[in-house]
């Protein structure tokens, strides 16, 4: 089995923050309904409709929570199937980076014999079409009342490779040089991924990924003092 490191995850602190408004903005209106209805007391005119309007902000916010919370469930997902691999292997969650050339928060980054490889978790649902040079990849979904949407969303590909580029300004800058691979997860059941790359992989399946970790052959093995000082860099 891996070890697991979990870091403080961003989704989940956004995540508690927009049910937190969701509930502060919805108690005026449920107050205000429970003396409409026993107490008679109610708005003059116009101003009766307006007492909606800070529930209509909280079913906002309730939908971000919403979002959040499924892109939390697909991370959580992710790091039961990596806690499968043999042992040796190291998961670290929401790891964040900082360099003179930026700052990232990094999904999933395992640490194991084989190499260091970062992971982009994404929960998207429906059809995922694109390439990997593209600016943005296309996601076509049915909706809850059967109706087709058509949005586009950032290309992860791209987007890990610029992780793969900060973490090794990160390793350098801490005097440690070892091979970085990127790869993206679609972790949703409910996603299809029809993406052509070449350099990057792309998998629909966290048991995808685990197989590919364990069976990757490196150019370049790294040595174990290598891994245990990114180890310690990573813990600290």
């Amino acid at each position: 089995m891996a070890v697991i490191h979990k870091g403080d995850n961003e989704l989940k602190g956004r995540a508690q923050k927009n049910l937190l408004l969701s509930i502060v903005f919805t108690i005026p209106t449920l107050l205000y309904m429970f003396l409409f209805f026993t107490q008679s007391f109610h708005f003059p005119g116009f101003f009766h409709l307006l007492a909606i309007v800070p529930a209509a902000i909280g079913s906002y916010f309730w939908r971000q929570y919403d979002k959040l919370r499924s892109g939390i469930k697909g991370e959580e997902r992710t790091t039961k199937a990596l806690a499968n691999l043999p042992d040796g292997y190291e998961v670290f969650t929401s790891v964040k980076i900082a360099t003179g050339e930026g700052r990232t928060e990094l999904d999933q980054l395992i640490v194991g014999e084989k190499g260091i490889f970062i992971v982009e978790v994404k929960n998207h649902n429906g059809k995922i079409v694109g390439h990997e040079e593209d600016h943005s990849w296309v996601q076509h979904k049915v909706g809850q009342k059967g109706g087709r949407y058509t949005s586009n969303m950032k290309n992860p590909v791209k987007q890990v490779r610029r992780q793969v580029y900060l973490l090794s300004q990160y390793l350098k800058e801490n005097k440690s040089q070892v091979w970085i691979e990127g790869v993206v997860l679609f972790s949703n059941r409910r996603a299809t991924v029809n993406v052509r790359t070449e350099r990057t992989p792309v998998f629909s399946d966290p048991d995808q990924l685990s197989y590919y970790l364990s069976s990757y052959q490196p150019k370049r093995k790294p040595s174990t003092e290598q891994l245990n000082k990114v180890k310690n860099l990573l813990k600290r």
